[in-house]
């Protein structure tokens, strides 16, 4: 299944799509990419997501964070859902659904149970560039599972 988005790559408010030429996931080296017509885009984790499940934290969505951060968070775009590549990858890949009535609604690709995310910036082949330190991090093909919902939260 093949998902196509209007282009040019934004929607109302200026909002950046993915772009329009996403084939499937592949490993880019150690990483994850993107596999495009013009080469691989790095993928990306939202950090903070794992200590929050640890301690049982409640992560906002982007749309309810404050104003001053929400012009750096929509810079990281949630991959939509993409067919099965030519080679198994180590982790598990499963499609998650989002809010219908948000910003992007499309479904979102996780990666052993990471939400993936495309930095809007990124130009296939090239270095990544939406790598933030302890924000977004590019997603490792050896990628700990992101402990589920089942998982007892904890303190330091």
């Amino acid at each position: 299944m093949t998902h196509t988005y209007p282009t040019p790559h934004t929607r109302r408010l200026g909002q950046p799509l993915p772009p329009a030429d996403l084939h499937h996931l592949s490993p880019d080296g150690p990483h994850l990419s993107v596999h495009t017509t013009r080469g691989p885009l790095p993928v990306y984790r939202f950090t903070p997501l794992q200590m929050a499940l640890l301690t049982g934290d409640h992560i906002p969505s982007a749309s309810q964070w404050p104003e001053h951060l929400k012009a750096f968070l929509y810079q990281y775009v949630p991959l939509p859902t993409l067919p099965p590549g030519p080679h198994p990858l180590p982790g598990t890949v499963h499609a998650r659904g989002r809010n219908p009535h948000g910003l992007r609604t499309w479904d979102h690709t996780t990666y052993q149970g990471w939400p993936l995310y495309l930095y809007a910036h990124d130009h296939p082949g090239q270095p990544p560039c939406g790598d933030v330190p302890h924000l977004f991090t590019p997603v490792r093909l050896d990628q700990a599972p992101l402990p589920g919902p089942h998982h007892r939260p904890h303190g330091p």
